[in-house]
């Protein structure tokens, strides 16, 4: 049988001596993420490990009989009908729509209030930033300073008698 992993393995990647390192360095870089980010990379790191869990050939309990090579290869059809990529993607994607059913209610609240905490954060920056009277009253300086220069230039005449 061959290792349904080697695929997609990528050398420009380290990897362990033991399954149980492997997942400790996973779990250590993971804990290093914050929120939602780490419960993205948590599920699909658990998503590998569980259709690897599902699909890893157990050890025979005793050597197989060599003597009856039909039952061995019917056994070898299913083990390869097990690990065919069909196979592995409808795992996941049942297990993706399970996630989903399972959260989706919990995402969507989560959402609804990050939207009202939204408008208050808006509301809080336009209070601090946008303070509308001194606007106002900066603008109406600026035009009445801007008229009564214009009328004193163009309007009053000084003459200077000798």
């Amino acid at each position: 049988m061959t290792n349904p992993f080697k695929p997609h393995a990528l050398d420009m990647f380290a990897k362990r001596d033991t399954v149980d390192q492997a997942l400790a360095y996973a779990s250590d870089l993971i804990n290093t993420f914050e929120g939602g980010n780490k419960a993205a990379a948590w599920t699909a790191l658990m998503v590998v490990v569980n259709t690897a869990a599902a699909v890893w050939p157990e050890a025979p309990a005793q050597e197989p009989d060599l003597s009856d090579l039909g039952a061995l290869r019917s056994r070898i059809a299913a083990l390869e009908e097990r690990l065919s990529p069909e196979a592995l993607s409808q795992d996941i994607s049942s297990q993706a729509c399970a996630w989903l059913d399972d959260n989706f209610n919990e995402r969507a609240d989560q959402w609804l209030n990050d939207e009202a905490d939204l408008d208050d954060k808006i509301e809080t920056w336009v209070e601090n930033n946008l303070d509308i009277e001194n606007e106002v009253a900066d603008a109406l300086r600026d035009k009445v300073y801007d008229t009564v220069r214009r009328v004193i230039r163009d309007e009053v005449s000084v003459s200077i008698s000798l």
